[in-house]
This record gives C-alpha cells, structure tokens and sequence, in this order.
C-alpha cells in the first residue's frame, strides 16, 4: 500500500495550499491515513479529513490511487466515525450535558428544546451536518445526547455519508490534474462568490421579511370568525406540521419557477466562469449534473426536465470549446450527462408520485377525523371546550384517545376516555364508544345509562373482535354532564381523575374510579353518578395517560400534581397547550401513548345571565 502511494509522486499534480501539505502524509501511507483522518473527522476530533478525501480523489484521478476504493474506505470510515460519536452521545453525552452545561448556559429548558427540535428535523441535520465544519465532527454526538434512536439515526447517517463523499470524490476526481488551477481560480473568484452569495441571503431574509408583514397584514384586515366552530380541524393540521402553512391544503410547496432559473442560471455562471478562467477541459462543467439531481428532490417534474435538458446543453456546447483528450471521451461525456439527467427525472417522477399518494392518504385521514373527533374548540349554551390531541403515530391524526361533547336536552355531555393499546390498532374500539356516545347522549335521560350504552357498545366490538381474530380491549373513560346548576355529574369507568383549576391553585376531583368499559359484568359492578362543583371562574382539566406517563431519561413520570400549579394563571384556551409544552420538555419530546388534553369551562355568557341574584332566575 505505502509502495503505490509513495509512487504517486513521479508525476503527481502540482498540489496547492493545504493539499500539498497534506500529500506525503498520503503519499507514504495511502488508504490507511485516509481512513483515519476521515474516521477523527466524523468523530469530534477536528481532523482535515474532507481535505483528505479530495486529495485521495485528485490522486485518484491522475490514476495513482483507485477511486472505488478511495469511494469505499471514505464512506465506511465516515459511517463509523459518526456512529462512534453517537454511541458516545448516547452513553455519556446526556450525563456531562446535564452534569456541566449550566456552566456553558446550557440550562436543562435549552437542552429539552434542543432535543425536541432533534427529534422532528434530526434527519436532515446528521444528512447535511457533515458540509459544514464544527457540526461534521459534533453531530453524532448531539444525536446520541438528544436521544435520537439509533436505526433511525443509522439510516440518515449512511445517507449523510454517501452524499457528502459522493460530492467531494466527485470534486477531487473531476479536478484530476487541473486541481491547482482550480485552487487558484477558486482563490481568485472566492471573494465574488462570497458577496454574490451575502447578496442572496440578504435578499431571501428580505423577502421572507416582507412576505411576513403582508400576512400579517392580510390577517389583521381580514374578519374575525364569528363563531367558534369556524376553526377547522385542516387549520389545526396545518399548524402543527403540515409545511403548506396555515389555511392550505396539507400540499408540499415547490420552488418558484422563478427562483429555479435564476438559481440553474447562478451555478451555470459560476462553474463556466471558473473553467474559462482556468483553461480546463470539459470536466469540471460536469459538475452542473448536481442541478437536476438536486431539483429532483426538491422541484416539480417540469423543473427538473427543463433543468436537464439545459445541462445537457451547456455541457455539450462547452465540450466543444474544451474538447476532450479523445473521441471517447467526448462521447462518454454525452452519455453520462444523458444517463444521470434521465435518472433524476425518472427520481422526480417518482417522488412527485408518492408525494400525491401521501397527501391522499393524509386527506383521507383528516375526512375520518372529523368523523371521529369534533374540532376543537367547541362551544355549547352551557360550556367552553377548548383541548389538543396527540396520537402517537401523529402522520395519521388519529389514535387511541376519544373525546367528544354533546349539547343535549339533559345538558351538555362530555366524554374522554383511552382504549387499551395505542395508535391504529385501537381506532375500532374507540370508534364504538363515539357512536354510542352520540346516540345515548341524547336519548337517555339519566347519566348512568348513557355509560351503560357505551358499555353495550364495547362488548359487542369485543365481540366482533374475536371473531375476526383481532385483540379483545376494554376502555377508560369519564363522562361528565353539566347544565345551569353549579354541580356536575359524573361517572368514572377507570379513567384518571379530573383536576378543578381555581383562584390559582390545581386540586384533583376526587371520582371513585370504577371498572373500565367492557369488564362491568366480569366485576359485577353498578354504575354509580357521582357530583362535585365547578364554579364559574373555574377550569376542569381532563387528560389521558399521555400525560401521566411521560418519562424523562430516568424514567420518572410528570409529576402532575407538582406541575399543574404553575400553569393554573393559563386561560382555558391556553391552558391544554401549555400542558402540552410542559409535558414536552419533561419527557424531552418522547412520547409513549396517545395524548389528550382538554379544558372545560363553564359558558361565560350563561354564567353572567345566570348569576346569583339574576332577576332571570
């Protein structure tokens, strides 16, 4: 191995700036240093490893190392050096983070954000970390602190691995000979690049800028809703993660046609200007099959064409002015550029396809939503409800949680209950318990056969259940009924008991807790109402064990009781998610179940047209 490095001297490349520096370190050792400096690169220690690799690539190119093994080694090393890193994340990060962060403003509130930021867009950072200093030798690390599992952490990090050798390789490999021209065009025209690119960000923050006030200028022209039922459950959907943005239809946004040419145009100039100015041959104009390959995965279908078509044609005509050594070189050129453009519009197509697949299914998933839960808020002549709703497998919106509230001839009814397991498996049941609910609600007069209707309910999906194959469940639940009186009814089928937030304080509703729906006849229990008060500046706090049993990384559960008190000055319609958030940072973004939080309250306008001394009463 040292034998063929070392020979790449005898006509190696004149190599310029930290390249040449770095050559007979691979010079003498060869693929070995490269695995190692790449391996340190990826593994916290500040190692010149990407330099590394496009050295081991521009020897590759002038034939005096194998660029498939150069390929290999890199991305093995690269794969294991982050994996090293999150291993070590994963089993002392947390620890010294929590140990000796507060010392660096690294309070235990910064550390529960950062985490759960890892936890929604951790993918795309270990993908793209590597490109950037400081972050390729820190973000296994980060992703072993923050708790990011490792399959998952896996998959992005060979893809992150294979991009970012892929890209550099491909630099180094391409430059071949001409690497220190390219340097020292690269010297001469970096400044430019630098201000070209200052102008664009400044340009894109100026525009994001004022897109912003006009929003938000059309929002304070436009007409408050007059009732709240008008907030619909898209809106919700669109607020907690659909990238449309508000108001759409859930739909991925694609890049202006606009800014697509301008940007094909930008790299088009850069990477002519920086050939005419070297003098090279066609190689390094190859580097424009990046556009489609990347509008592939961002643009539309039409995009992605137009950008193919237009490489094609820009590396083409400079194949002219800077003809290949050979005739086959000139047709290899062609027929590469043609393949990888035909590629990323097959890639395109591909994509655009599952994309329309998914906002289908996503569409039908907020149709049977509103079929199963009524958006919230909700608002009756008796009470206000306003409420988040969580399922653990939250691309399809729905779980194990129910809820749903009825304005009746009895008065306002009030259901939340949990299903046994969690997620998809669960829908079933949970659906039976709602349709029952919203036919006993308003045919029973009494509380207590309201719960047995729902008991019925239960039984009979059990037993559609087991004929079927599937699991028999039971379910907990509480349903509550409220009218102009000060007292609500109750009654408790195994479900956590309820929390009465007043004058600043948090107390638990002391329910006796019966069986659960669909074990009554095993317990031979009777159904029992039970009644408490819920004055009128009041706030009933429902929830399900979503939120009992959020762990932090010790495994203790969120402590209601102890927290509940502090987020008691919360209006009801702030109340559910700051609950949420709370429990969020607790558990640091994992979630084990379903999650439900609802806050009730009594109709301010009945409450003052019915207040003690009223004349009306």
């Amino acid at each position: 191995m040292a034998a063929s490095a070392g020979s790449a001297a005898d006509g190696a490349p004149a190599l310029p700036g930290p390249l040449a520096a770095l050559a007979p370190l691979l010079e003498h050792y060869g693929y070995p240093a490269l695995a190692l400096f790449v391996l340190l690169d990826n593994c916290a220690i500040p190692a010149p490893g990407q330099t590394v690799l496009v050295l081991a690539a521009v020897f590759a190119g002038t034939g005096h190392l194998d660029l498939a093994a150069v390929v290999a080694i890199a991305f093995a090393a690269a794969v294991l050096g982050n994996t090293l890193g999150h291993l070590i994340g994963s089993t002392g990060g947390r620890a010294f983070v929590h140990r000796w962060g507060r010392y660096v403003w690294l309070t235990p509130e910064r550390t529960a954000r950062a985490e759960v930021f890892f936890e929604r867009h951790g993918g795309k950072v270990v993908t793209v970390a590597r490109f950037f200093d400081g972050l390729r030798q820190t973000n296994g690390i980060i992703a072993g602190t923050t708790g990011m599992p490792w399959p998952r952490f896996q998959v992005f990090n060979v893809i992150g691995a294979a991009l970012w050798v892929g890209v550099w390789a491909a630099v180094g490999y391409l430059a071949g000979a001409h690497v220190g021209t390219v340097w020292r065009t690269a010297v001469r025209y970096q400044l430019w690049l630098l201000l070209a690119l200052g102008l664009l960000v400044v340009l894109l923050a100026a525009h994001r800028l004022l897109r912003g006030r006009r929003g938000r200028a059309r929002l304070r022209r436009a007409p408050r809703p007059v009732s709240l039922e008008t907030i619909t459950w898209e809106a919700r959907m669109a607020e907690h993660g659909a990238r449309g943005g508000p108001g759409s239809d859930g739909a991925l946004r694609m890049p202006a046609n606009r800014t697509v040419v301008l940007a094909v145009l930008l790299a088009t100039v850069l990477v002519l200007a920086a050939q005419a100015a070297g003098g090279t041959s066609a190689r390094l104009v190859l580097l424009l099959v990046f556009v489609p390959a990347l509008l592939a995965g961002l643009g539309t279908l039409a995009q992605t064409v137009a950008a193919a078509v237009w490489v094609t044609g820009v590396i083409i005509i400079s194949s002219v002015f800077f003809p290949p050594e050979s005739v086959n070189g000139r047709a290899l050129t062609v027929a590469t550029v043609v393949g990888s453009s035909g590629v990323a519009v097959a890639l395109c197509a591909r994509r655009i396809q599952r994309e329309r697949d998914l906002h289908r299914m996503r569409q039908s998933a907020v149709a049977l939503q509103r079929q199963l839960l009524r958006p919230l808020p909700a608002l009756t002549s008796d009470v206000l409800l306003h409420g988040c709703y969580r399922p653990i497998e939250e691309d399809a919106m729905v779980g194990g949680d129910l809820y749903d509230i009825a304005e009746t001839p009895y008065g306002t009814r009030v259901v939340i209950g949990d299903v046994q397991g969690k997620g998809l498996p669960a829908i079933g049941t949970g659906f039976a318990v709602l349709g029952a609910f919203r036919e006993a609600a308003f045919r029973e007069p009494a509380l207590t056969d309201v719960v047995l209707a729902l008991e019925d309910a239960v039984t009979r999906h059990n037993t559609y259940a087991a004929q079927s194959g599937e699991a028999e469940r039971f379910v907990t639940a509480t349903v509550f009924c409220l009218d102009r009186t000060a007292a609500v009814q109750a009654v408790n089928c195994g479900h956590l008991a309820p929390y009465l937030l007043a004058g600043g304080g948090a107390t638990a509703v002391q329910l006796s807790p019966g069986v659960p729906l669909g074990l009554a006849d095993l317990a031979g229990e009777v159904r029992t109402v039970q009644w408490f008060d819920l004055p009128a500046d009041g706030t009933l706090l429902l929830f399900t064990d979503g939120v009992t049993e959020a762990a932090d990384g010790n495994g203790v559960f969120y402590p209601v009781e102890r927290r509940l008190p502090a987020l008691a000055g919360h209006t009801p319609d702030t109340l559910p998610e700051a609950v949420d958030e709370d429990v969020r940072r607790h558990s640091r973004g994992r979630r084990r179940d379903d999650l439900t939080i609802l806050a009730l309250r009594r109709n301010p306008a009945r409450s003052a047209a019915h207040a003690p001394g009223d004349a009306t009463l």
